[in-house]
């Protein structure tokens, strides 16, 4: 595979920053009736969008020192006139078994039957970059296996850089990092479907601000340094893994009922629900939340539950996404993908409404379908 135009690209001097969220778009136009195909490739892990709607995460693993290209047709997806596509890039910069610790870039480019549409620091539109504050940064690592948990501080409109063309984004400069060693991708592309929790197992209330004489601490927490990767336990932002064993169920009510696909499940302070997506499934968490006062969200989740509950740390993994919102409407999904068949919502402070609760699934496509061109 090859770049017509598109060169490697990142905020200039942050190639080796841990834990850096950036968002690339541009704004495009295609010709009509012609085949558009985005290129792209990059590190350490991406999610794209096309007008708002989720279009596809990468890139397939390679060996260490190349990178492989995906190449996806976007003609039947294209709008009338101008189209916007965002690219959410997390350049980790951590070793782990799960992803390969290289300096961060992303390296994109559309083109259309030859001419290149957009491109990062090439020909056609360019690609501006921002960097997204929502996300922590230095948070703890999700497993010794696995690099950085997910933390986040929303306000209605944080996802404007990737759904409206004329948001107002503060954006960085970006240099040209060195040419990258490509190979094709070799994998077949995964189609993404939403798939709803099937079951609302239980609901109740917590007890908080309980003490815990000999907390568990993961490797993954307390041997950071030369050989593990991450941010040591002193300059950690937040510790969701330390705050979770303060809390234990107060209430635990049977429900056992199927949950209808747009149904609302109602937090208040302190209060839960636990759902069973009725198998072990891989994919990313996600949720429509309406909050109705400044809030803290938490998921956690397990394949299995323990005594009727969801044990997050039963892996030895920070199993947990957490959420601080300010009052809003928001349409929330994890960037990255995770294992599980149980769920449990809950919110330490505040209130909020959540409805269609889905895992977005990696499903094998249909062979017959040319939804993706090969590299």
């Amino acid at each position: 595979p090859k770049f017509a135009s598109a060169k490697p690209i990142w905020p200039e001097g942050r190639e080796t920053e841990r834990n850096l969220s950036v968002g690339f778009r541009a704004t495009f136009t295609a010709p009509a009736g012609q085949r558009t195909f985005l290129r792209m490739t990059g590190a350490t892990l991406y999610r794209v969008w096309l007008n708002g709607q989720f279009l596809a995460h990468g890139p397939a693993r390679g060996p260490h020192g190349f990178y492989r290209v995906d190449e996806i047709d976007l003609t039947e997806r294209l709008a009338k006139g101008a189209n916007l596509l965002a690219i959410e890039v997390a350049g980790y910069n951590a070793n782990s078994y799960y992803l390969l610790d290289q300096p961060s870039f992303l390296q994109a480019e559309v083109v259309s039957e030859g001419s290149v549409l957009a491109s990062t620091a090439g020909s056609g539109a360019a690609f501006s970059a921002s960097i997204l504050k929502e996300r922590f940064q230095k948070v703890q690592r999700y497993s010794f296996q696995r690099p950085f948990t997910e933390v986040y501080r929303l306000t209605p409109g944080f996802d404007d850089w990737r759904t409206r063309p004329d948001a107002s984004v503060e954006t960085v400069k970006c240099a040209v990092t060195e040419a990258k060693a490509l190979l094709p991708r070799r994998v077949s592309f995964s189609e993404f479907s939403k798939r709803g929790a099937a079951t609302l197992v239980s609901s109740g209330e917590l007890a908080t601000g309980l003490k815990v004489d000999a907390p568990w601490k993961d490797r993954s927490l307390t041997q950071i340094g030369p050989a593990l990767g991450g941010y040591p336990e002193k300059e950690l932002a937040t510790i969701p893994s330390l705050e979770l064993q303060t809390i234990a169920n107060a209430t635990n009510r049977a429900v056992n009922r199927s949950l209808a696909a747009d149904e609302t499940l109602v937090l208040g302070p302190k209060a839960f629900h636990i759902v069973d997506f009725g198998a072990n499934l891989t994919g990313f968490v996600g949720a429509k939340v309406v909050c109705r006062s400044r809030a803290r969200l938490f998921f956690t989740f397990d394949e299995i539950l323990r005594g009727g509950d969801v044990d997050f740390k039963r892996l030895g993994c920070v199993n947990a996404l957490a959420y601080e919102l300010e009052p809003g409407t928001y349409e929330m999904e994890s960037f990255e993908p995770y294992t599980l068949r149980y769920l449990k919502a809950f919110v330490l402070e505040g209130e909020c409404d959540l409805s269609g609760l889905y895992l977005r699934e990696y499903v094998c496509p249909d062979a017959s379908r040319a939804h993706f061109a090969s590299s």
